[in-house]
């Protein structure tokens, strides 16, 4: 009976010395409508997202991977929320040029980042997020289906009111 209780308080400690070191970042969402890749990111009601940029997941050589392709300065609710379309720039102010398909890699890194250089990304296998099965509004993200909303929820959103 002992060893059961040293066990458990053992275990105890264990997860939480695991939990508290490294939180899990909120999921990004992705889907394939036709030829395009489109990226939901979470965010509440008051983020501003000032700068999208895309790179390839493999490229390691260096610690800042080169940019494929990049957005910034979104101009439209859709884009203002999150939704993001890559390599086309709707909804933004500037924005790179579009790449030929041929040279988009099959791993990508998606990320944002805000006015004060802090941001997320995420991580897409493109044949996985081109393979799931999606209804109308909902995204791939590393935990299965979800809408905008609850990839929104993610966040702990305050309220201004």
């Amino acid at each position: 009976m002992l060893g059961l209780a040293v066990l458990a308080a053992v275990g105890t400690w264990v997860y939480g010395i695991y939990s508290m070191s490294d939180p899990v970042p909120p999921a990004l969402g992705a889907r394939v409508e036709g030829k395009t890749i489109v990226v939901k990111f979470p965010v509440c009601p008051t983020d501003v997202i000032q700068r999208v940029e895309v790179t390839d997941f493999h490229d390691d050589k260096s610690a800042n991977p080169h940019v494929l392709w990049w957005a910034s300065n979104p101009t439209t609710r859709s884009a203002k929320s999150g939704v993001v379309k890559l390599w086309s720039g709707d909804g933004f102010e500037r924005h790179a040029p579009q790449s030929a398909p041929s040279s988009i890699p099959r791993d990508l890194v998606v990320g944002y980042l805000d006015p004060s250089g802090e941001g997320l990304d995420g991580v897409f296998t493109l044949h996985t997020v081109s393979a799931a099965k999606l209804k109308p509004g909902q995204y791939w993200t590393r935990d299965g289906s979800r809408t905008a909303a609850q990839i929104d929820a993610q966040l702990n959103c305050h309220d201004s009111n």
